[in-house]
């Protein structure tokens, strides 16, 4: 058993990534200000601490640029570093119930995507899936490696 049932793909994101933000209240207010905008946060990734700082990044659909834009202004109005926002992303995801006991899922679809040359720009994981963060142009060709590595 391979661990993986199903795998779909979302275009459309756009991702946004914090360097050196306050380890204390950054993440926390920034997930504030989008939620009180009604902007629904996908994947979120953050770094181990340094020191009193992270990094992390975020994903969300590109409908939601305008309003992207007015939450990092207000956060980098009040001190933090200039945030990246870059559209043009793809999350695919991989699920399935026997993943949780399925050891190296992670690792067989990073290879397929790698023997393709299909960069991942971010992953995150829970006990029955999977998502990665590519370039919209690569979707195809990560689907299908993703289908073959896993035989669906």
């Amino acid at each position: 058993m391979n661990g993986v049932t199903r795998i779909t793909m979302q275009l459309d994101v756009m991702m946004i990534a914090f360097t050196d933000a306050d380890l204390k209240t950054a993440l926390s207010r920034v997930l504030s200000d989008f939620a009180q905008r009604d902007v629904c946060v996908d994947m979120i990734c953050q770094s181990a601490p340094r020191k009193s700082t992270i990094d992390f990044s975020l994903t969300t659909s590109s409908e939601y640029f305008d309003t992207a834009l007015q939450v990092v202004a207000q956060y980098r109005s009040e001190g933090g570093k200039i945030p990246f926002i870059s559209s043009g992303y793809c999350k695919i995801n991989l699920f399935g119930e026997d993943m949780v006991t399925s050891s190296g899922v992670a690792a067989r679809a990073l290879c397929a995507l790698q023997e393709v040359d299909v960069e991942v720009y971010l992953i995150t994981t829970s006990d029955l899936d999977i998502s990665l963060l590519i370039r919209a142009e690569c979707s195809d060709i990560a689907m299908d490696a993703l289908n073959t590595a896993f035989s669906l």
